[in-house]
């Protein structure tokens, strides 16, 4: 019996210290940065801004939530950010997109993707073309007959370096017109934000970018979407606007959002995260997310989201090399 006795008090003094269940604060037990590897109003700032909203509200994340604009290469700042200072950091998670994998394929940095730890995949969106409300263009068509005749007669703005994400946007459907995608003058800028003000600005004649980052703009009557890169047309908002394959270019260009965290993140966390984030994509709060941006659920973790990525970057080399853009 004081046997017993003895084995109980033992177990209590270490329930009381810790020692028997090991457990300390819930994680995430501080703060936890997200990261948007761009300015503000582009994509990846709202799959983080947009997160961390509905974490909150459905209360799945107890702890303070920030985010960090990092933007420079269209996400080689902030791989190299994350690689060389956040090593095993479990508090930091980066939206990425295929912006990242067109960075990675163009050699514009020097890290990829088993360089860092994927996470999750989202949402998808789909690439548009947009003029202003008061261009003298007014479809697909007409853009690739002016642009045909003369490459010079516009000016092309990205939220991207040429080569990346926005500029192969519209390289696509420049390729599937017969034109010289290398001949076409574009602008790249730091964001979709700043993209879309050269734009209204009267500085570039076409944006190239994708489709929920021109909603409010769309709302307010200025601008006009030419087309939208999708099988079929978004409806909502977009149901007005024909699909590239509708004018006779067969060009589609979805764009999935996720997040990945640093390198050598640890089991538990990345478990956490991936877990933490599928169920957000199943909450009411994100089904009213996907409705205002216009984005679609795309949702992969695990070994599915790696084969994935593995996938997505070779596609991505394929098409370059495709169109001369890298050898």
């Amino acid at each position: 019996m004081q046997k017993l006795l003895r084995v109980a008090l033992g177990l209590a003094l270490l329930a009381a210290t810790g020692g028997i269940t090991n457990a300390g604060a819930a994680f995430p037990d501080k703060p936890v940065e997200f990261i948007a590897p761009a300015g503000a109003g582009g994509g990846w700032d709202l799959t983080c801004r947009l997160s961390v909203r509905t974490l909150m509200e459905e209360k799945l994340i107890g702890q303070v939530m920030t985010v960090t604009n990092m933007p420079g290469g269209s996400g080689a700042v902030a791989i190299a950010h994350v690689v060389t200072r956040r090593k095993g950091d479990p508090y930091t998670l980066i939206a990425f997109s295929p912006a990242l994998t067109l960075t990675i394929v163009n050699k514009n940095t020097p890290y990829s993707y088993s360089d860092v730890t994927p996470i999750a995949a989202l949402t998808s969106d789909f690439g548009v073309l947009v003029v202003r409300k008061d261009s003298s263009i007014n479809n697909l068509r007409t853009l690739m007959e002016v642009l045909g005749r003369d490459p010079n007669a516009g000016v092309v703005a990205g939220g991207s370096a040429p080569g990346s994400l926005d500029h192969i946007i519209f390289a696509k459907a420049a390729r599937a017109a017969g034109i010289d995608v290398l001949k076409v003058r574009y602008i790249p800028f730091q964001g979709g934000g700043e993209a879309m003000a050269a734009l209204l600005g009267g500085s570039a004649s076409v944006l190239t970018t994708s489709a929920s980052e021109v909603i409010a703009q769309l709302e307010a009557g200025q601008v006009r979407v030419l087309a939208v890169f999708a099988e079929k047309r978004l409806g909502g908002l977009f149901a007005n606007v024909p699909t590239a394959i509708e004018q006779g270019y067969n060009v589609t260009f979805p764009i999935w959002r996720g997040f990945y965290g640093p390198p050598e993140m640890p089991a538990s966390a990345v478990k956490f995260w991936e877990e933490t984030l599928v169920k957000m994509s199943q909450t009411k709060s994100w089904a009213k997310v996907l409705d205002e941006t216009k984005w679609f659920s795309f949702v992969l973790t695990g070994d599915k989201f790696h084969r994935f990525l593995a996938n997505d970057t070779k596609t991505f080399d394929t098409l370059l090399r495709e169109l001369g853009l890298v050898k």
